[in-house]
């Protein structure tokens, strides 16, 4: 199993939620699935977003769509989004 996370600082959490889980088909369609949303506990701007993936490939390009300016802006991220690929050890 493959997971991708994806950590970023938002403007307006509110704005995030709602624009995040509006893009959920995309991310379906994508094969990502949405494991747990973290907030960090002394800044709850700080977000980060674990998705267990089905392919390496298909959750690329949907992190060119993740990064694009246009949706960094309707989810008012306000800092550059770190993506990693993890594998799972144990």
């Amino acid at each position: 199993m493959i997971y991708l996370s994806a950590t970023y600082k938002v403007d307006d959490f509110k704005k995030w939620y709602t624009g995040f889980g509006e893009n959920e088909p995309k991310r379906i369609q994508a094969g990502l699935r949405v494991e747990n949303i973290f907030r960090d506990f002394e800044d709850p701007s700080q977000i980060k977003v674990l998705m267990s993936i089905e392919s390496l490939v298909a959750a690329k390009e949907y992190i060119e769509t993740l990064t694009a300016p246009e949706y960094l802006e309707k989810l008012s991220i306000i800092s550059p989004v770190d993506i990693k690929f993890w594998d799972v050890f144990y």
